[in-house]
This record gives structure tokens, C-alpha cells and sequence, in this order.
């Protein structure tokens, strides 16, 4: 299993930042390797959406599920099928927002456990700097 973690400040009320980021929904608008989220009626612990994503190897439509959720400071969504997560932790600095961002993989399948050690880490930390500068020009 690898992952990919990165704090930073983010120019931008906590409510801002939480509005996005606290709601699959919202993800195409800026999480750049999400193209659609479908089937999210509910925010809650235990909701399950389905998100087609770009990958490394083209493009797939999976089932996710919240896993964590604490309005205004924590979510993690996980994609049931590869075990790839994203979890958001924020906690509010003055007028700003202090992001705690990760993204990894738990595969269960050998072929996502090969996809994860031969361009996890790189690709997550791609995912990551991506979502954070969209994000950054959405809340500004």
C-alpha cells in the first residue's frame, strides 16, 4: 500500500474550501482525474456514489463510499472496487484554511497492487497537486 500526503495553507475560508471539498458532488468542478459522481443522494457515513475517474490506464466507473465524515473538517471517500482513497482534513486558520490532503491505495487485486507499486506514489502525488492548485483558483 502507498500513499501520497501533503499539508498546505489554502487562501481561503474553511466553509470555501469544505463547500468542495466536503461533497463528492462538487469533485468534477476541480478534482482534475474526476470526470463524473452519480447516485449521491445523501452525505453520510456509509453513502455509496459511483465515480468514473481518469486512470493510468484510461478511464473507469467504480463504486465508492464514505467512509469518514465530520462536517467542516474531515472526509474520506474509498472506491470499493481498487481500494484507492481520499481523505481531506481541514482545520481553520484565521481567515485561511489548513489542508491536510491524502491519496493512496489498499488494493485487495493483484493487478491494482502492481498499478500501485510500479506508479503509485507518483501518480498520487500528481493527483494531489493538481487537486490543490484547481482548488485553489475555485475558492480564491
Amino acid at each position: 500500500m502507498s500513499s501520497y500526503r501533503q499539508q498546505t495553507l489554502i487562501e481561503a475560508p474553511v466553509e470555501s474550501v469544505w463547500r468542495q471539498v466536503g461533497d463528492p458532488n462538487t469533485y468534477p468542478s476541480w478534482a482534475g482525474d474526476v470526470v463524473e459522481v452519480t447516485e449521491l443522494d445523501e452525505l453520510k457515513v456509509g453513502a455509496q456514489f459511483r465515480q468514473k475517474t481518469k486512470t493510468p490506464l484510461g478511464t473507469s466507473e467504480t463504486p465508492f463510499v464514505v467512509e469518514q465524515l465530520d462536517d467542516m473538517r474531515e472526509i474520506q471517500v474509498r472506491c470499493l472496487l481498487s481500494g484507492y482513497y481520499l481523505r481531506w482534513l481541514l482545520t481553520e486558520a484565521g481567515d485561511d484554511t489548513f489542508a491536510e490532503v491524502e491519496v493512496g491505495m489498499d488494493p485487495k487485486r493483484l493487478h491494482y497492487r502492481a498499478i500501485d507499486v510500479v506508479i503509485g506514489k507518483r501518480w498520487y502525488r500528481g493527483v494531489v497537486d493538481d487537486m490543490l492548485d484547481r482548488l485553489r483558483t475555485l475558492v480564491r
